[in-house]
């Protein structure tokens, strides 16, 4: 891992600190390649069931490297093309994480920087976080981050936002259903990553893992087709171990022994 994401652990919860805080942690290729290797890290580790992801300084992310940006136009066209190779891996890999992924914001999220947490599944924020899409104003227009934006958002408020370049503040998203809750300070902001830390090590790996997935899948379909497949979706629950234990546990009147988080904890050992 290079210097522009730190890994750590906090319980079952993985978290990737963006680290250049004299730049407000820019989104750029290398940091874009740095995220997908520590997701990739987290994700095969049966210790971590779910992923942070969090900025170091005074910023979360203030989008794009700009200085990096000036200079495409000057490249051939095909190597202009391939720039944000990375960016674009990353959203797509987040299209189907096998874990929940979370975004614990505070001050700036900018362009890709907004377009960073919008990819996640959960996004978290300090009531002094902003969000913004300002690329009009340099001259772009944010592409790439309307593939999971326009699914994050109200349409038309997301539209005004990028062509105006306004930003809003943390309340405002959370009343438009981008935020999921807003805390009050950076410490109440990782007890709040914590708390959702502790949800997702009670609940299904199974769950987690195929239920989100199936769940991007379900949402972007027709409703007939939905219904459909979801029947066959749910096969690989029915027939798991972790609905046996669930169910178990429930009569039981016990906490689950999940199968994945037994095996992780003897690993541990």
């Amino acid at each position: 891992m290079g210097d522009s994401v730190l890994l750590s652990r906090r319980g079952p919860m993985g978290v990737l600190t963006l680290n250049r805080p004299q730049d407000r942690n820019p989104l750029d290729r290398e940091t874009a390649q740095q995220l997908l290797a520590g997701l990739g890290e987290f994700f095969g580790d049966a210790n971590i069931r779910a992923v942070t992801i969090t900025g170091s300084g005074p910023a979360f992310c203030s989008g794009g490297d700009l200085e990096q940006m000036a200079t495409l136009g000057q490249l051939p066209v095909d190597e202009a093309y391939s720039w944000p190779e990375y960016i674009v891996g990353l959203h797509q890999t987040m299209l189907s994480a096998p874990k929940p992924v979370m975004a614990a914001v505070h001050g700036a999220a900018y362009a890709g920087g907004m377009g960073l947490a919008g990819m996640c599944d959960i996004i978290v924020a300090t009531t002094d976080a902003r969000f913004a899409l300002p690329e009009a104003k340099i001259g772009l227009f944010p592409m790439i981050i309307v593939a999971h934006l326009a699914r994050a958002m109200p349409r038309k408020r997301l539209l005004e936002m990028m062509l105006t370049g306004d930003p809003i503040d943390a309340d405002e998203a959370h009343r438009l259903g981008f935020v999921s809750r807003v805390c009050a300070d950076q410490a109440s902001l990782l007890t709040c990553v914590d708390e959702y830390g502790e949800k997702f090590r009670a609940t299904s790996p199974t769950a987690l893992r195929l239920g989100r997935r199936a769940f991007t899948l379900l949402a972007d379909m027709p409703a007939g087709q939905a219904l459909d497949a979801a029947q066959f979706l749910n096969l690989p629950f029915f027939f798991g171990d972790d609905i046996q234990e669930g169910a178990a546990a429930f009569l039981d009147r016990r906490p689950p022994r999940w199968a994945d988080h037994q095996q992780a904890t003897e690993t541990e050992e």
